[in-house]
């Protein structure tokens, strides 16, 4: 018995040797009983006695002498235990690290989302979640950006995404929130694409003036911040109609009934050939950020798809990549 203990595993293993055998085997050495290790095991006292036997003709070793009222350890069982004792220690040990190993890979994680940013950023970050964390099941709750502030302020979401700048009256209403941001983008003209604009590298807003425009109305305060640039930039007797879908944008366009006003990833998913995308000069941003709650400390599940999320944005805040970009 000089092997190492490596050397020992492998022996065990190519011998066909179970763990549950090594385990009844230091119970009953423990006892001195096969009737009590059984029930010690959930086994009945021939189960227990079957299975020693069993592991003595593995091992081509005897480990007990038996008599009709005593179980003893011979002297190879009695050299043997605590060598098999510590063995038996160490596989489970690791078996419990392999099952709470597990148990962090796996569970659900609830993202509370902008009806705007579920069609079109959130398909990307969610399939690049789950191709990193298959066994993380993501439950998705498609809300108004109010009511994402609700979930996840009420713990009914892990996490949320949202669209800025916020529409808040006061900066200190978010401040028991805890906001990374993902990604800027610029907000953009959306024109026929066989209209005169379309290939402009940039679209001035004054050039918009006398027009219908459709903007999309994502509650997120995107309306206030669209309509100032439209009066800041010289964009004069313009009709503006808001829309809850970035679609019903693109499809108003793409019917000659107006232009479009909306951020450039808004209609990355349901984009138009007949419609063309164009950035607005000068530029006006929004961000696109993950949002949680200060006072909550993420389930470990949750953390590992926070970090991830964020850490698929690099320094420049670039957004994910889909297979078809």
């Amino acid at each position: 018995m000089n092997r190492s203990k490596t050397d020992a595993v492998q022996g065990l293993k190519t011998s066909g040797v179970s763990l549950q055998q090594l385990r009844l085997f230091v119970i009953v050495a423990q006892h001195r009983s096969f009737t009590q290790a059984g029930n010690a095991l959930g086994v009945t006292q021939s189960a227990a006695s079957r299975s020693i036997r069993e592991l003595e003709d593995l091992l081509e070793l005897r480990l007990f002498d038996r008599t009709t009222r005593q179980v003893a350890l011979t002297d190879t069982g009695r050299a043997l235990l605590p060598r098999i004792a510590l063995l038996v220690d160490e596989l489970e040990a690791a078996l419990r690290f392999g099952q709470q190993v597990s148990t962090v890979e796996s569970g659900m994680v609830s993202i509370a989302s902008s009806s705007s940013l579920v069609a079109s950023v959130l398909p990307a970050l969610l399939s690049s979640c789950r191709a990193s964390y298959p066994n993380i099941a993501l439950t998705l709750d498609d809300a108004p950006q109010g009511r994402v502030l609700e979930l996840v302020r009420a713990g009914d979401a892990d996490m949320g995404v949202l669209a800025g700048p916020l529409d808040v009256s006061d900066p200190d209403d978010l401040c028991d929130l805890s906001m990374k941001t993902l990604f800027s983008d610029h907000v953009c003209a959306i024109v026929p694409a066989r209209h005169a604009l379309a290939s402009h590298a940039t679209v001035r807003w004054r050039d918009l003036s006398g027009a219908n425009l459709f903007l999309l109305d994502d509650g997120a305060g995107s309306f206030d911040v669209i309509a100032r640039a439209l009066d800041e930039h010289g964009a004069s007797n313009v009709r503006l109609q808001l829309l809850t879908q970035a679609a019903s944008v693109e499809h108003m366009v793409a019917a000659g009934l107006g232009f479009g006003i909306q951020p450039m990833h808004a209609g990355a998913a349901s984009a138009q050939a007949l419609v063309q995308p164009v950035p607005l000069w000068p530029p006006v941003m929004r961000t696109v950020a993950l949002v949680k709650r200060k006072s909550r400390t993420l389930p470990v599940q949750a953390a590992r798809i926070w970090t991830h999320v964020i850490s698929s944005y690099d320094e420049e805040h670039k957004p994910l990549q889909t297979a078809d970009a």
